[in-house]
């Protein structure tokens, strides 16, 4: 795998775990979620990311832009270009063992069109065979983890503070962890996602419409009856980032405003990380429905 496509894989586990597969164009009049809070005297942005794009994606709208450029520091759920990637695959992704008939036959029909494809990935794990799947949907229809909104803020951090809510060891571990019928579901849902449910969930992102983002991101894991998933893939990691954006902006020696970018399903719905600071003492304003300083 060359080093360029193993970073690319990287870039686009984050939107694995959020099944966050969508294609559309972003412009400056979208109005993604982004909150401003105020813990404890100090404060931060916080926008929802999708983590794939194009290059008119950008610039996003001028309060977005702002609060990033004026930003003391920059945080994301994980830096993906420090990492090995191939060490972290031999360790968390090459067991393609126990496909279902369901997924089988499925996977079968799709890899009649897809041969390279499932050629190259077959001694994959299955939770990272969803994701290469999902990758190459992304690439057919010109859409790329190039140009993620998270990814794209990395690139312009300038020599700003970068700081993780995550690691990227962490994320393959959580994915690699669940039992084989939950993996090999993954796979059926990337190859059986359809277009209108993809792009419904992009169009709720530019709405920032939160109730539709929460319904979207969690209908499939509800649909499969796995609240496991949910609660691992959600909302306890939900719980352990709004802790550690605390800590951050309690810390002394973290300048402040800190500008900070997470997949969107972790700031919609109910144990979000916006209710998780809530319910620490954190003041949250929606910056489009109230002014945001």
């Amino acid at each position: 795998m060359a080093t360029s496509h193993a970073n690319r894989l990287v870039q686009t586990i984050g939107a694995s775990i959020m099944a966050i597969w969508v294609w559309s164009s972003a412009v400056a009049a979208d109005t993604p979620p982004f909150y401003q809070i105020n813990y404890q005297g100090k404060t931060a942005y916080l926008l929802g990311s999708i983590h794939v794009g194009q290059p008119d994606f950008y610039p996003m709208a001028d309060i977005i832009e702002q609060k990033f450029a004026n930003a003391s520091g920059l945080v994301v759920e994980v830096d993906t270009d420090n990492i090995d990637v191939m060490a972290m695959i031999r360790q968390y992704g090459l067991d393609p063992s126990g496909i279902d008939p369901h997924t089988q036959s499925l996977k079968a029909t799709y890899c009649q069109s897809q041969q390279p494809l499932c050629q190259s990935i077959a001694s994959f794990s299955p939770w990272l065979q969803s994701v290469q799947i999902g990758m190459v949907r992304f690439e057919q229809l010109g859409f790329s983890a190039e140009y993620g909104v998270d990814g794209r803020f990395v690139k312009q951090n300038r020599q700003r503070p970068l700081f993780e809510l995550e690691s990227s060891e962490f994320q393959f571990k959580l994915l690699s962890g669940f039992n084989r019928k939950q993996q090999w579901q993954m796979v059926a849902d990337a190859i059986e996602s359809s277009d209108k449910e993809m792009l419904a969930l992009v169009e709720a992102w530019r709405n920032g419409d939160e109730q539709a983002l929460s319904e979207l991101m969690t209908e499939q894991m509800v649909e499969d009856g796995d609240t496991q998933m949910i609660e691992q893939i959600l909302w306890q990691r939900n719980v352990d980032m709004a802790a550690s954006i605390r800590r951050l902006m309690q810390d002394a020696t973290v300048a402040e405003p800190l500008f900070i970018v997470v997949g969107a399903g972790h700031v919609v719905g109910k144990q979000s990380i916006v209710d998780e600071m809530r319910s620490h003492g954190g003041k949250v304003r929606n910056c489009w429905q109230q002014s945001c300083q």
